[in-house]
Parts: structure tokens; C-alpha cells; sequence
């Protein structure tokens, strides 16, 4: 520190801070301070100190102003220019990046924004409802119900009824013919219950003479003519025998066209348990025969020949629907025809058996039912 000069205590000066005070108050000097401390005085320093030395001592007024210049840490302008310029560089620096950011930052926005706009502006499409079809009304037929089909093959449904068929002979009594097959009528029959029970066609025993039966094991037996009604073409016999395989009855109402059925009989009594093969032709049929009308009758176009009357018309489940009773083969008046046969409805077959069977035996004879016989 500067000694003060003598003089009035009122014009004393402040003392002057020491230049070194100056150089450390300075922030920039207080690097170079450091810098110097490490590496000696810096030539800018030298430079100073040798002016510092040889300039005259300053005024009282300059001493003030420069007083006040060290207390705030401003040197002259030309000592601190390069540390001015890099202030003002990085300010520059700085608020550019600031500048920067901000410009970027509304681009952002703007495009944001423009993208904002355009989605908004985007008109919604109309959705508009799909119409509802109307129903289209359809006819829709109901089938008819078909017959159960048949659970066993055409060989099995044989087997099992040929057991119950017989050829039937009615040898009728001739007065003057020495010839064993004069008055010789051969037809068939079906067991109808195994006490002996054999149905047959009236026709077959009319005028009856000696009767016989040939069952299918080809034991021939005696038989006897129960009952017959030539109105329906129906009769009876019993043979003295046991334990026979009776058939089992179907429901001839549920015929119909079309339906497979198989012919069973002796034809022209020299072809036992033959068989043959046709269809349900028609139903509910009318036929004359010797001077009586038989009406409900199954029309069907399997093979049913001289010799095979009084047989069984059997459906694919082996159930007989009706016994066999006449074919057309020839008209006077109409030519000839062939696959024109007839059988006698089931039902109507079993209205009348029952009560004969009932009496021959000395059971109670039952009271058939209303409306039948029938088909």
C-alpha cells in the first residue's frame, strides 16, 4: 500500500489499491496471477510492470477514476480485448443454440400441427346400412316316410319262410278215368300255426277229394279240410302234426307301389319252394272269380304260376302281406298278358283264419273286429 501525502486531513486522497491488488481483484487477472505464480510473469505482465514504473504518478481525480476502475475489476480496453471477444463468442454460441432450438422446436410443431390439420380435414366416410334380405319363401315338400328297410339279406329272409310253405294235392274223385292224375289239383299252403294249421286258396280244395300236404322237409301227410269261404278264395286244413314253423304276418295296410316282395309256391307241383322275385304293382285291386268278386286284392307282377296259388307273398323282412290267389295271363277279348298276379291282403286272410283255427281247436272264437275283413 501507498504511503498517503501530507498535507490537510480533509484533502487527503483514499489510498490507491496496490496494482497487484488490482491484477488479483480482476477475474481474468487472477488466472493470469495463477499462471504467473507457476510459471513466472507472463511477458504481458513484464510489459505492464515496466509501464506501471515509468508512467508518472496520476492525478488526484485520475487516481480516483482509476480507483474505481480497479474496484470493479475493468482494465483498459486494450489489455482485455481478447478475453472480450471470447465472451462475446460464446454468448453468441450460446443463444444461438438457443435460437436454434427454438426455430427446430416450432418446425416441430408446425409440422405436427400440419399433420393435425390434415387428418382433421379428412372427411369421414359415410357408413351406410346394409339392407337386411327379405325371406324368400319356399316350398318344401314333406317326404313320406319309407318302410323300414330290410335288417337281413334276400337269402337269410328265404331261409326263413320256405320252413313254412307246403304243396298242397287235391286228388278229386273221377267215375270212369284209370289215368292217377285225372282230377289231380296241385296248389300250395302256409303254415299258419305250428298245431298243424295250413291255409290255402278255396280253389285249390273245391270238390275236394283226398287231400294231402308235402311239407318242406318232404314228409308227405294226410290233411283235413277244416273250413273254406269261396267268396274271399280261402280255406283251412290241419294235418296231424306238431311243432310246425308257422309263418309270421305283416301289415298289409302299410303296402305300398313299389315295394320288393318275393312269390313262394309250387309250380305246376313239380317245383317245390321255389321262389321268385317282383314288385308291389297296385293296391286295393277287384278281380271276378267263378262268379264271385273279390276286391282289396295286391296287384304285383312277380311270378306267380299254375301250381303256386295259396302260397305266401312275403316282403323283404320275411313278413307274409298276403296269400297268393290268381294271375291273368290271357282276355278273350283283350289278348294276353303277363305279370298280372294277385294276392289276398294279409289282413283280410288273418280276419278269417282266426276264428276257424278258434273253433277247429274249441277255443273261443273271436270276435273279429269292425269293417273287416279288410285289406
Amino acid at each position: 500500500m501507498t504511503e498517503p501525502s501530507p498535507g490537510n486531513p480533509g484533502d487527503q486522497q483514499p489510498p490507491r489499491p496496490n496494482e497487484d491488488d488490482a491484477r488479483i481483484i480482476n477475474p481474468i487477472n487472477i488466472a493470469r496471477a495463477r499462471h504467473a505464480s507457476a510459471h513466472g510473469p507472463s511477458a504481458v505482465d513484464k510489459t505492464r510492470q515496466i509501464s506501471i514504473k515509468t508512467s508518472p504518478q496520476p492525478s488526484s481525480t485520475k487516481s480516483s477514476g482509476s480507483a474505481t476502475a480497479l474496484l470493479f475489476g475493468v482494465l483498459p480496453w486494450p489489455e482485455t480485448t481478447g478475453c472480450l471477444w471470447v465472451s462475446l463468442l460464446g454468448t453468441v454460441f450460446i443463444l444461438g443454440s438457443v435460437l436454434g432450438g427454438l426455430v427446430g422446436g416450432g418446425l416441430i410443431l408446425w409440422a405436427n400441427d400440419a399433420q393435425v390439420v390434415v387428418w382433421r380435414n379428412t372427411p369421414t366416410p359415410t357408413i351406410f346400412p346394409t339392407p337386411t334380405p327379405m325371406p324368400v319363401a319356399t316350398s318344401t315338400s314333406t317326404p313320406t316316410p319309407l318302410p323300414p328297410a330290410a335288417t337281413a339279406s334276400t337269402e337269410d329272409v328265404i331261409a326263413q319262410i320256405i320252413p313254412s310253405v307246403v304243396t298242397v294235392i287235391n286228388q278229386q274223385p273221377q267215375a270212369f278215368s284209370v289215368n292217377p292224375q285225372d282230377g289231380r289239383v296241385v296248389g300250395s299252403g302256409v303254415i299258419v300255426d305250428s298245431r298243424g294249421f295250413i291255409a290255402t286258396n278255396h280253389h285249390v280244395v273245391e270238390n275236394a277229394g283226398s287231400l294231402s300236404v308235402i311239407l318242406a322237409n318232404g314228409q308227405t301227410v294226410e290233411a283235413q279240410l277244416i273250413t273254406s269261404d269261396p267268396s274271399r278264395d280261402l280255406a283251412v286244413l290241419r294235418v296231424n302234426v306238431t311243432d310246425l314253423p308257422a309263418i309270421i304276418w305283416g301289415d298289409s295296410k302299410a303296402v305300398r307301389p313299389g315295394q320288393g316282395v318275393y312269390a313262394i309256391g309250387s309250380p305246376l307241383g313239380d317245383f317245390p319252394s321255389s321262389v321268385s322275385f317282383g314288385i308291389i304293382s297296385g293296391l286295393n285291386r277287384a278281380l271276378e272269380i267263378n262268379e264271385h268278386v273279390i276286391d282289396g286284392l295286391i296287384q304285383t307282377d312277380a311270378a306267380i304260376n299254375r301250381g303256386s296259388s295259396g302260397g305266401p307273398l312275403v316282403n323283404t323282412r320275411g313278413e307274409v302281406i298276403g296269400i297268393n290267389t290268381f294271375i291273368i295271363r290271357e282276355s278273350e277279348d283283350r289278348g294276353v298278358a303277363e305279370g298280372i298276379a294277385f294276392a289276398i291282403p294279409a289282413t283280410a286272410a288273418q280276419s278269417l283264419l282266426a276264428p276257424w283255427i278258434a273253433a277247429a281247436s274249441g277255443e273261443s272264437v273271436p270276435i273279429p273286429a269292425s269293417g273287416e275283413p279288410g285289406n
